[in-house]
């Protein structure tokens, strides 16, 4: 399938932003951009997405392409190392750029929330034809994956969930700044999420992929339980654990039967920089995630 099959939209060979890209690095194979407008009058705005068409031999291809949504303060380029592969091994990949985070955002953090995070992830998802059955979601993006497939009406059919964010209803409104870090601080908040419902519910596939101090109970480093555990040392070393324990345990519980669990050693919340530092990494876990595509 070549990008212009993929998507509804016509493609520009290169993309608009490249010089603002958070990690800039040279795509290896075919690719095609488009952007999606949203608004209108003087707060109309632009995003950007990226279309790699399938490469190689087929492997997973048959339940790809993947839709893909980075996390916080980032762009689609965050998730290079493991679509680059993908694409190199038969899966082809769309993954767009969100409002107010990487340094290509039309949008300041402050100016947008979750909610507006989701109705752009979900345009671009409809850009697709078909709309791809696989989503993919890292951090914040794993959040906004869930809530994709929970309104996509049974289209997507499967979640790879990289150390995902679960966030408390409420903060979805709420702008990124000071109002939305008080709705996610709640400890346990994140219990009251939609998405566990949906998940429970649901009779389509999860691979959630957590790193080795992802996901660390927040109690067993001086933090009250239900929240994330923050910044901790191992052997003297730091690791962020952003995701709380209760969190990653929630998804496991209500997706249970049909999840499957890769824990990345020596790596924490940062999966993109762990995958960056060891192309044996990246082909580990691209090997595994082309046997759940499959």
């Amino acid at each position: 399938m070549t990008a212009m099959e993929m998507v509804h939209r016509p493609l520009a060979p290169h993309p608009r932003h490249e010089a603002a890209w958070a990690c800039a690095e040279p795509v290896p194979g075919p690719a095609g951009y488009f952007e999606e407008s949203f608004g209108e009058g003087p707060g109309a705005y632009a995003l950007e997405a990226r279309v790699l068409p399938a490469q190689g031999v087929p492997g997973g291809a048959a339940a790809g392409p993947v839709f893909a949504l980075h996390g916080a303060r980032s762009d689609y380029t965050r998730l290079n190392p493991l679509l680059f592969w993908l694409q190199r091994h038969g899966v082809g990949s769309l993954a767009c750029n969100l409002s107010g985070h990487g340094p290509a955002s039309p949008l300041a953090l402050g100016q947008t929330s979750l909610a507006r995070n989701l109705q752009e992830a979900r345009r671009f998802h409809a850009a697709m034809r078909p709309a791809a059955a696989v989503v993919m979601g890292q951090s914040l993006g794993g959040a906004l994956a869930l809530k994709l497939a929970e309104g996509s009406a049974g289209a997507v059919r499967k979640l790879i969930l990289v150390c995902p964010a679960l966030y408390p209803e409420a903060a979805h409104a709420q702008p990124f700044g000071p109002a939305f870090t008080a709705a996610i601080s709640q400890p346990f908040g994140f219990l009251d999420a939609s998405s566990l419902g949906f998940l429970a519910g649901w009779d389509g596939e999860v691979l959630l992929v957590i790193g080795e101090y992802d996901g660390l109970r927040a109690g067993d480093h001086g933090q009250p339980d239900g929240r994330s555990a923050g910044t901790v040392l191992r052997d003297g070393v730091p690791h962020s654990s952003v995701i709380p324990y209760e969190a990653v345990e929630a998804i496991e519980r209500a997706a249970a039967g049909r999840l499957r669990k890769i824990v990345l050693p020596g790596c924490d919340h940062a999966v993109s920089r762990w995958l960056r530092g060891d192309p044996a990494r990246v082909e580990t876990l691209g090997r595994q995630v082309l046997a759940f595509l499959g």
